[in-house]
């Protein structure tokens, strides 16, 4: 008579006829996400909106969402993603702006189901600014044009008004799309009343490759980064680095994404760790202002929520999310 084996491992149990084993019934191993400091902060934040006073929020933070895209060519979808993320870093080279650190923002955008591109509109962006801590969000847009031209779109939403105060634009054909980028960056910068350093603006004009297929891998990157795909995330940066290998921010993302596959089932103290090394990095890389917020206890907006009296400064930390993997169990 057939009959299950005992004792077996818990994940696998072993099915045989005397005295032949004849078969083996396991449960394949799952990958679940475990909550990260970012995750966790992201929904004490959302939890505490209603105590957010976003008149205390400071004038000159932004932050920078996945922007919307309108093109028939898929491939170059994922533009949404990583030309948000530079703009980001771009708008970070001005030491009087402070933009919000894309982690937390994305952990936000998940946990609100906003992360996908372009969720995040005039209509939405008032809730997320306001849990972010960023008095401005930068909602934009990537379109494809006839003839190879790409266009890029930006309005500034005003969290405290809930209006649109100003809207900018820049085209490039693909091959040239960062020139379209770092001009989308002075024009918002302008539009914010602020005047740049000659050392700041050459670095927004720097532009950190000029290799196309480099540029979309990375973007690819960012977008699993921002849904928590970090095994995938990894390998397009991978790429993006074999096709680029001066490409300073796709190695730095790397670092970061690397890390919190390495540390799945680290302590929290090594987490942490890992997670300072990866903004180092990026910050290093890119040459930007230190200005990005905590996700520990939720950054300019935890500090606003909570009725804090100042505002987090511009040198803190980012941790990094984390990914565990479980094995269930045959019942």
């Amino acid at each position: 008579m057939n009959r299950w084996l005992a004792p077996s491992p818990p994940w696998c149990r072993i099915l045989w006829s005397a005295p032949l084993v004849i078969g083996t019934a396991c449960a394949q191993p799952r990958a679940t996400t475990a909550p990260s400091p970012a995750d966790e902060a992201a929904r004490a934040a959302i939890a505490a909106e209603r105590t957010v006073d976003v008149a205390r929020i400071p004038e000159r933070t932004v932050g920078v969402p996945p922007l919307s895209i309108a093109a028939t060519d898929t491939m170059i979808a994922p533009l949404a993603y990583g030309l948000a993320d530079l703009l980001a870093t771009d708008l970070a080279r001005s030491s009087r702006l402070t933009v919000v650190d894309r982690m937390r923002l994305d952990a936000v955008l998940r946990e609100l189901k906003l992360a996908n591109g372009g969720n995040v509109d005039p209509a939405t962006a008032p809730r997320v600014g306001r849990i972010i801590g960023a008095r401005r969000l930068v909602v934009g847009a990537v379109s494809q044009l006839p003839g190879g031209e790409i266009s890029l779109t930006a309005k500034l939403a005003d969290v405290a008004t809930g209006g649109v105060t100003t809207a900018v634009s820049a085209r490039a054909p693909l091959a040239r799309i960062l020139d379209a980028e770092a001009e989308l960056a002075l024009r918002i910068i302008d539009a914010l009343g602020i005047t740049l350093t000659a050392a700041e603006r050459s670095a927004i004009q720097a532009h950190p490759t000029r290799n196309v297929a480099a540029l979309l891998a990375y973007s690819r990157g960012v977008r699993d980064e921002t849904f928590g795909r970090y095994g995938a995330a990894a390998q397009h940066f991978q790429a993006a680095l074999a096709a680029d290998p001066s490409f300073a921010n796709a190695r730095a993302h790397l670092t970061g994404v690397e890390g919190r596959i390495g540390d799945a089932g680290g302590s929290s103290t090594s987490r942490r760790a890992s997670g300072s090394a990866g903004r180092a990095a990026l910050v290093a890389a890119a040459g930007v202002n230190p200005s990005l917020a905590d996700a520990t206890s939720g950054g300019a907006a935890g500090a606003v929520a909570t009725g804090a009296t100042n505002v987090p400064g511009p040198v803190q930390r980012a941790v990094l999310a984390t990914v565990v993997i479980y094995i269930q169990q045959v019942p």
